[in-house]
């Protein structure tokens, strides 16, 4: 699976508050901005970094971002409802009950995020890969998973009940109590997961061990 990076111009402006709150934001690095409870409509974003800005239960109404990057930003229960977010990375970000529904991830890349309880319901994500991400109890209801990758992952309790599943890669994560196997039917899994998730296969399957 090939990721497409986001594409940053060579020289940004150090962006506001402002800037963020005004709705549209291009070639802008915003570092140490703190948008706590913010409510920002309709925003469109380009060639942005934001570094260390704090985006705490934050409403992002329609985001629509190309171009991405997030770097140790604080999203926790930050609200990103049925946008569009297109070559993007988010880096050592915490984004716990961070909501994701309805949007559409493409060529997106969450590394060491803490992405505890967020809900990607009925989300549609291509090409994204999970690094070393936490992912207890996170939401994908309904959501579709193509070319999606979880690399050396938590997931606990993770929530993938009706997803619609093409080429997901599970290799090296921790699995555990994992909701709706039978969604990931067609997953990769390696030989030493299957012994951890076997009982729980067996359990959706209907199967009495004796």
């Amino acid at each position: 699976m090939k990721i497409s990076a986001p594409r940053i111009a060579a020289v940004l402006e150090e962006g506001l508050l402002e800037d963020l709150l005004s709705g549209d934001l291009e070639d802008i690095r915003l570092l140490d901005v703190d948008a706590t409870n913010q409510p920002v409509t309709s925003l469109e974003i380009s060639s942005v970094v934001l570094e260390k800005v704090t985006l705490t239960a934050a409403q992002f109404e329609r985001i629509s971002a190309r171009d991405l990057v997030v770097k140790q930003c604080d999203l926790s229960a930050a609200m990103m409802a049925s946008g569009a977010i297109n070559r993007a990375g988010f880096t050592g970000c915490r984004m716990t009950g961070v909501d994701f529904n309805k949007t559409n991830l493409h060529d997106v890349t969450f590394t060491s995020c803490k992405l505890d309880m967020a809900n990607f319901r009925f989300a549609d994500l291509r090409r994204v890969a999970f690094i070393d991400c936490t992912l207890a109890e996170t939401d994908f209801l309904g959501a579709t998973l193509h070319d999606v990758s979880f690399q050396t992952c938590t997931l606990e309790k993770t929530v993938f009940d009706q997803v619609k599943c093409k080429q997901v890669d599970l290799r090296g994560s921790q699995l555990t109590e994992l909701i709706g196997w039978r969604s990931l039917r067609g997953a990769t899994i390696d030989d030493l997961q299957l012994v951890t998730v076997a009982p729980y296969l067996a359990q959706a399957l209907g199967l009495i061990i004796k």
